[in-house]
């Protein structure tokens, strides 16, 4: 997977507390719903972050069943494992979305969320996927076209700048629009794709966007065409426009289910 972005402590907290926000707790009882777990099955999610997708999933399917989250990070492997700890069906292994480090066939459901924006090759990243799931197993992937987030700003300037420095953090753009077509290349079969939006009202640690511009801000410092005082002002304008009442953030995640057909 790309190292797009560096997964410093900041970034590493500011995700964590994203991804324990009602948005995204939300999103991942939509993963859920869409593998279709039972008990005693063996699940794989690529890209497994601090690890909180994968203890829903744990709980899931069941101490007869079994998880491994894989990533490149080595902070959010740590992290992962400590959240984990006491789930003896739970294990984390480094690894690259682009080359599993799992057998052929060897997972009743494969899930990987906000990944595949961060790979060289998608068609070959989709390969895998493909190649380490079952004949008649399932899987989920989401992505969110980082192209069109909707967000209010002060300086409208400033905004725009922001935003098109943090797409230089994923090297392929509006995956969801490619995926489709990356997954039947890879044989296997589309069953349905859903939008999954986050927006919201206000400002605050209880939403997702408040996070995200922590990220963003972090991943754009020292970028040649941004000047620090330019995220100062755009952080300072989304805290005016909360005061104001006219804060506004919208963008989608796109869920695409999937099944591999059996032989």
């Amino acid at each position: 997977m790309s190292d797009g972005i560096v997964f410093s402590d900041e970034v590493n907290h500011a995700l964590k507390m994203a991804y324990q926000t009602p948005d995204i707790v939300a999103a991942r009882a939509e993963v859920i719903s869409g593998l279709v777990l039972q008990k005693g099955q063996r699940i794989l999610d690529i890209g497994s972050g601090p690890g909180l997708l994968v203890r829903d999933i744990a709980d899931s399917i069941g101490k007869s069943g079994s998880v491994l989250g894989v990533d490149l990070a080595d902070n959010m492997l740590e992290s992962a494992s400590t959240l984990c700890a006491d789930l003896s069906n739970v294990s984390f292994e480094k690894g690259d979305a682009m080359s599993l480090p799992c057998q052929d066939n060897s997972f009743d459901a494969v899930v990987s969320t906000q990944v595949y924006e961060y790979v060289p090759d998608l068609n070959a990243a989709l390969v895998e996927f493909a190649r380490v799931l079952k004949p008649g197993g399932r899987g989920v992937i989401v992505d969110t076209d980082w192209a069109f987030p909707y967000w209010n700003a002060v300086d409208f300037d400033v905004r725009d700048l922001i935003v098109d420095a943090w797409k230089a953090h994923c090297p392929q753009e509006s995956v969801p629009l490619r995926l489709a077509g990356a997954i039947k290349a890879s044989g296997l079969a589309l069953n349905q794709t859903k939008v999954v939006p986050i927006t919201n009202t206000s400002y605050d640690e209880t939403n997702f966007s408040y996070w995200l511009s922590k990220i963003i801000g972090a991943f754009i410092t020292g970028q040649p065409n941004i000047n620090e005082s330019d995220i100062k002002d755009w952080l300072k304008g989304l805290e005016t426009l909360h005061n104001k009442g006219e804060y506004l953030f919208c963008i989608n995640r796109y869920l695409f289910e999937i099944s591999k057909p059996a032989c």
